[in-house]
């Protein structure tokens, strides 16, 4: 069976005439009738009443148009995978990323990506930035996007700087901390710290900085939600907090390092290829990020 057998004989049963058939597809009433006659002989069936110079289709022929339709979605299919590939856009791309830009961002990114790319498998991993070199590393995903890390040296990975962000020390209105005119390391010791979790040798560990108590939670979100409920202070990157600092639901504390600059980072294999989704991708986050500076 050939794929134009099934496109002749699903435009002759739409049309209704092998002259009208041959109109639209642009080929002789002959080809057409040779065409049709064929799929006929090789499935052993008569798809067609002949009268004269008009068809009737029979019911096997009104039975099998669903599988045809199909089988030419499926060829159409395969045709543009390939066509993908040949023009350097790949066919899958696994992607890990940390939550420091905000979800809608991604959301939207990732919508358009689909738009601009709509045979692309897209699959998306959420972890802490601490975990996204190892999954890199291990080859669990094709690349990574996230705030860069005090990591241990990856020899087989290449770490890009995308952009900056401010990273801030902040606290709900009404925690004690901020109410201090000027804040001290000692101060901060007194409260608790909302810090990131992470796995690190199969073991959940916190991020800690400055405190001997903690909150550990996996995602900046969730750490930015319980800083806003009371639970203590944080270092929270500024894209995730903006609103909340415009909305007074957070303050940026009064200490010498409230404020600090940190590289959001795309982590790949050295020597990785990138292709057209990923060179894509990355101008996206790279145009996200000038906005802080």
């Amino acid at each position: 069976m050939k794929v134009i057998q099934a496109e002749v004989f699903l435009v002759v049963l739409e049309e209704g005439s092998v002259a009208a058939a041959a109109r639209q597809l642009g080929r002789s009433r002959t080809t057409i009738s040779s065409v049709l006659s064929s799929f006929e002989d090789e499935l052993a069936v008569t798809l067609f009443e002949r009268s004269g110079n008009e068809l009737a289709a029979t019911p096997i022929a009104w039975a099998i148009k669903p599988d045809c339709i199909r089988l030419l979605q499926s060829a159409r299919q395969i045709e543009q995978r390939c066509q993908q590939q040949r023009s350097g856009i790949e066919s899958t791309l696994r992607i890990a990323r940390d939550d420091a830009l905000p979800e809608r961002f991604w959301r939207e990114t990732m919508t358009a990506l689909k738009q601009q790319f709509p045979l692309t498998g897209i699959s998306v991993y959420l972890a802490p930035p601490q975990e996204l070199p190892e999954l890199v590393d291990w080859q669990s995903v094709d690349l990574a996007f996230g705030l860069a890390q005090q990591n241990e040296p990856h020899e087989s990975l290449q770490f890009r700087p995308l952009g900056g962000l401010r990273v801030m020390m902040v606290t709900g209105p009404e925690h004690a901390l901020c109410r201090l005119p000027l804040v001290h390391d000692d101060d901060l010791q007194q409260y608790t710290q909302v810090t990131t979790a992470y796995l690190q040798d199969d073991l959940l560990v916190p991020q800690l900085s400055g405190a001997s108590n903690y909150l550990a939670l996996t995602q900046f979100e969730l750490i930015r939600d319980a800083v806003i409920s009371g639970a203590g202070w944080s270092r929270l990157p500024q894209p995730v907090i903006m609103e909340q600092l415009k909305n007074e639901q957070l303050r940026v504390l009064k200490h010498p390092g409230a404020l600090n600059w940190q590289s959001y980072q795309l982590i790949c294999e050295q020597g990785y290829a990138m292709g057209r989704v990923a060179s894509w991708l990355e101008q996206q986050v790279v145009r996200y990020l000038t906005q802080f500076g």
